[in-house]
């Protein structure tokens, strides 16, 4: 009889390969039992507690992209979150203007994805097809997203509305802006009799991205582990020799760069519908600088670990929010410490410290996979 870890890799395939954390029966059965908690979570929350966890749950789309291209393919974007404004501006855009007319908000959710897809395909092309690398990458992403912001706040007239839409400024597309006329919350389904209506504040929308982030990860970890990923680590740790190899890498980098963007513009979907209301501040420094403390912070090189940190360090920048800028700045002294002490990332260091005493103990031998290089 194949012993359990054996068993378990011919299961499950490349989403239990060796370029991410975690392989061994501890690790998946620890796995299911946060899956089993999340899904009995709502039964024990409170409301309020719920909406909140929900909130926190939305960013983990985000992070998995960033996690993707920067911890596996080697690209620092500082405008994530341009990608999750994109797509939460164009979803609540069409979705104001269509939801009356088709009752459902698929046609809003097309352009929500789509669109920031559209703007990642050309500025990486500009990009990776002019050979910008490394800092000139995340300078020229953060510039992108400041001018964005910029615009935007200079949208309050209400001549700056796209149909129904009023852009609304620094207030946003919402219930802030002058004409009051709200994003809708994602409703699908092909007839009245089968609509499904995710607003922010029901159990039916906690699951969705429960349902949403359990799929985006274990796709992800499919991904990082196949041929694909392979290439990925090669072209962060050598792109010149990657490409001697017969490889192109410029095209390997847009498409990864593209599927980040969809991966954030989900993030800015899901947080319309949550709130029902978006602000040009999702496209400022502070909210494109958050998610690298928390892919950093937590271990760029694991997509375990960026779930866990990004859900631990927003609930962590609520709970500091009251003080102020003291958040920002007690994220910064983080990720300061965090790089100085475990520059691998914490979540990625206590990990790979826990395989190995599992190791010493004889459970499970493919406890540590994740140690891919750089």
């Amino acid at each position: 009889m194949l012993p359990l870890a054996r068993l378990i890799d011919r299961a499950l395939g490349p989403v239990n390969g060796p370029l991410e954390t975690g392989r061994s029966p501890p690790f998946w059965l620890i796995f299911l039992g946060v899956v089993a908690v999340l899904v009995i979570a709502p039964s024990f929350l409170s409301r309020y507690e719920l909406l909140n966890f929900s909130n926190f749950l939305t960013n983990i789309f985000l992070a998995l992209g960033l996690c993707l291209i920067w911890g596996y393919a080697g690209i620092l974007s500082l405008g994530q979150s341009a990608f999750l404004g994109l797509g939460g501006y164009a979803y609540g855009v069409v979705g104001i203007n269509l939801i009356e007319a088709h009752g459902n908000t698929w046609l809003a959710l097309l352009a929500g994805l789509g669109f920031p897809v559209l703007v990642a395909a050309l500025l990486g092309w500009i990009m990776f097809y002019a050979r910008l690398k490394g800092v000139y990458v995340a300078i020229l992403m953060l510039v992108v997203t400041l001018l964005i912001e910029t615009f935007l706040n200079q949208t309050a007239g209400q001549g700056w509305s796209i149909g129904l839409a009023h852009l609304g400024g620094n207030n946003g597309l919402g219930r802030f802006s002058g004409v009051i006329r709200e994003p809708p919350s994602l409703t699908l389904g092909f007839s009245a009799d089968a609509m499904m209506i995710f607003g922010g504040k029901t159990r039916a929308f906690y699951y969705l991205i429960v349902g949403l982030g359990v799929v985006s990860y274990l796709g992800l970890r499919a991904l990082v582990n196949s041929r694909l990923g392979h290439v990925l680590v090669a072209i962060r740790e050598d792109p010149d020799r990657t490409e001697t190899l017969g490889y192109d890498v410029r095209r390997l980098q847009l498409g990864v760069f593209c599927l980040s963007a969809l991966l954030a513009s989900l993030s800015g979907i899901l947080y319309v519908s949550w709130g029902n209301f978006i602000t040009p501040n999702v496209f400022g420094v502070y909210y494109n600088i958050l998610p690298v403390i928390w892919v950093a912070v937590a271990g760029r090189k694991s997509l375990t670990a960026t779930v866990l940190g990004a859900v631990f360090l927003v609930w962590l920048s609520q709970k500091l929010a009251i003080q102020g800028d003291i958040a920002f700045v007690v994220l910064g002294f983080i990720l300061l410490g965090g790089m100085m002490l475990l520059p691998e990332g914490v979540i990625t260091g206590i990990g790979e410290r826990i395989g190995r005493l599992f190791d010493r103990l004889g459970i499970g031998a493919a406890t540590r996979g994740g140690r891919h290089g750089g």
